[in-house]
């Protein structure tokens, strides 16, 4: 999973020759209001060939001289961040202490260079540019000695849930869950297809078969990203909700589908279908409502939102008729979608999480696969 990021670069000389033609043989008259006139005794065959024999007397015995790759290579404007471990710099809009700062270089920070300007250097990293002190960097031959510190490997997620957990199987405990194209960086070597990631403040591992790894470089974070993800990181703090107070967790599989990711408006919902999620692969039990042990249908939905104390009738029957009906167009995550006889919680994207059947128990299907009669909405 190693990548490549070295270039060669090339200069390319232009070749600019010129080919002596006796007076007599070719002459050029100055024409009104821009035009030319050419008017030659030499014929045309005759200029091809003083053509070709130019170019195959002085371009491809000499070709070399305009055609020299670089010494600097991939490292000429590349270059690291030099600060503490675990620190950054401010990236500023001007080079000068006083001006205000745009982004941070952290650390583990790899930048492009765009201008060396006294003491301070212009760069670009990520989406951010700006000056930093030149002392805060390595570069030409200290960066290309430091390369290999600064590659890592960063974990996409493939599935649009997946469990993060405090070991490698599905059976060790799960500890927090991320989405669907999120990133996250990879922290130590592979066990068993098992990767090691960082999520926020939490270390734990994910299956190797719903992640992407890929070699990569880190890059500086502007003032709204940062502001994005320290928003990011409370919110999953506040919506990650375990039943440790019971002494249990729950054991859902890694093979987790569909989440919506367009669930802005509906955070409360959202949050409801994301706790409902960490009970995918569970059993199906008839007439159950424990979210680990095994429940039903409405038995699923009914527990999945008393954890946030909103109580819910037993049976599909009565939930027909809880909250208020809206529309297929107008549903969003957390409503209830009810069949004849069956309900699941609808998740965005046309799909629901629901206690399926013995066979396939707590899992994710499509909103449509049966007529629906009623989507409820209770929050």
């Amino acid at each position: 999973m190693s990548s490549t990021h070295k270039k060669q670069k090339l200069i390319v000389s232009a070749l600019v020759g010129a080919i002596m033609i006796p007076a007599n043989v070719w002459t050029v008259e100055a024409a009104e209001e821009g035009q030319k006139k050419l008017s030659s005794t030499l014929p045309i065959a005759g200029i091809e060939s003083v053509l070709e024999e130019c170019y195959e007397t002085n371009v491809k015995e000499n070709i070399n001289l305009y055609m020299v790759p670089t010494e600097e290579g991939e490292y000429f404007n590349r270059a690291f961040s030099n600060v503490d471990d675990g620190g950054f710099t401010y990236i500023r809009s001007a080079p000068d202490e006083a001006s205000d700062w745009n982004g941070k270089l952290y650390s583990d920070s790899t930048v492009t260079v765009l201008e060396y300007a006294g003491d301070w250097t212009k760069i670009r990293s990520g989406s951010v540019e700006g000056y930093v002190p030149g002392n805060v960097l390595y570069t030409g031959e200290e960066a290309k000695q430091h390369a290999k510190e600064y590659e890592k490997e960063e974990a996409t997620v493939d599935a649009y849930v997946l469990n993060v957990r405090n070991g490698q199987g599905t059976d060790a405990d799960i500890l927090t869950q991320v989405l669907l194209n999120e990133q996250y960086e990879v922290i130590g070597e592979s066990v068993n297809n098992w990767y090691p990631v960082k999520v926020g403040e939490v270390e734990g591992w994910v299956s190797g078969d719903y992640v992407t790894v890929e070699s990569t470089w880190a890059y500086a974070e502007s003032k709204e990203e940062e502001t994005q993800r320290i928003a990011k990181e409370d919110a999953r703090k506040e919506t990650q909700v375990s039943d440790t107070s019971k002494g249990v967790r729950p054991n859902s599989s890694d093979i987790q589908e569909t989440v919506s990711l367009q669930s802005e408006g509906n955070s409360a919902g959202q949050s409801v279908v994301n706790f409902a999620c960490q009970f995918i692969g569970n059993p199906y039990v008839w007439g159950g409502t424990s979210l680990t042990q095994g429940a039903d249908c409405s038995g699923f939905v009914q527990s999945v939102y008393a954890n946030f104390g909103i109580a819910l009738p037993r049976t599909t029957y009565d939930m027909v008729n809880v909250g208020y009906e809206v529309s297929y167009e107008q549903a969003m995550p957390g409503d209830l979608v009810l069949y004849d006889g069956h309900v699941g919680l609808y998740m965005g994207d046309g799909n629901i999480v629901n206690a399926m059947n013995e066979v396939d128990g707590i899992g994710i299907c499509s909103a449509t696969y049966a007529p629906i009669i009623t989507i409820r909405r209770v929050l």
